[in-house]
């Protein structure tokens, strides 16, 4: 068991540079297992939830590292902070997105008000917002709207470094609650314009776990009803291979611009 040299003293939260480099090298490899994890196996944790998260992923630190490192109330904090940073991140993502995507406008006019809140309403009514042809036109297409594929490009394949590609023992074929986690996203944001005027709502466990369950039932009992012909499958295999070729192909054309005169 090797014990923690903290370097830095800091009266804010705690920091991994704060520690010798034996400890930076482990905590590193911890944080992006559990961040691989989390997002892929439990996205809002509850308290036990995260123990399991945490004690894996301390576990395959030991085994990358061949240290055994002494977990302490700093370094444990320094990993399960990372909830929070992915839910803020993927909110942040999204938010321009859903209002492009689905035509919010930033007005303070009656129509554009009563437009935004209407919209909002539509969207909400029966996942609209998950088809690929939305209510206005016939739904079809559900799991297909392009902004999903988008967000989950952004957020897990930007490049051939991210979590998607680097963990595809967690992330091929695209989880489930990783889905979950985007729809609820996704519905956050249309949340905020839900009186027709964009309002900040914060993603927290606390207000959005109960929908995260929600989308998570949806996608186990779709997969149920269509498990004949592995349509749910099916579709997570496509977001999983289609943001690997994203990631890839930008990797490449970064690498040949980089390259040219």
């Amino acid at each position: 068991m090797v014990k923690v040299q903290k370097l830095t003293e800091n009266d804010g939260r705690p920091r991994a540079r704060d520690y010798d480099d034996v400890t930076q090298e482990f905590m590193a490899t911890v944080i992006r297992e559990y961040h691989a994890r989390l997002c892929t196996q439990a996205p809002m944790p509850d308290h036990a939830q995260e123990t399991v998260l945490l004690s894996a992923s301390w576990a395959r630190g030991c085994q990358v590292t061949s240290v055994n490192l002494a977990r302490s109330p700093q370094l444990v904090k320094l990993v399960t902070i990372r909830g929070s940073q992915i839910r803020g991140q993927l909110k942040t993502k999204l938010r321009p997105l859903v209002e492009a995507v689905y035509g919010f406008h930033s007005s303070q006019s009656k129509s554009a008000i009563k437009k935004n809140r209407a919209l909002a309403e539509e969207l909400k009514e029966g996942m609209n917002f998950a088809f690929k042809v939305g209510f206005r036109y016939g739904r079809c297409g559900f799991l297909k709207a392009p902004l999903i594929q988008k967000i989950v490009n952004m957020m897990w394949f930007a490049n051939k470094h991210d979590d998607g590609v680097m963990f595809p023992d967690h992330f091929k074929p695209f989880p489930h609650p990783a889905l979950a986690l985007v729809l609820t996203g996704i519905e956050c944001c249309i949340d905020e314009w839900a009186t027709g005027t964009r309002m900040d709502v914060a993603f927290t466990i606390q207000e959005y776990r109960g929908m995260f369950e929600s989308h998570l039932n949806c996608l186990r009992e779709f997969e149920e009803a269509t498990k004949q012909y592995g349509v749910l499958s099916g579709i997570c295999n496509k977001i999983y291979e289609a943001g690997r070729f994203v990631a890839t192909f930008v990797c490449l054309s970064l690498e040949l611009t980089a390259t040219c005169p």
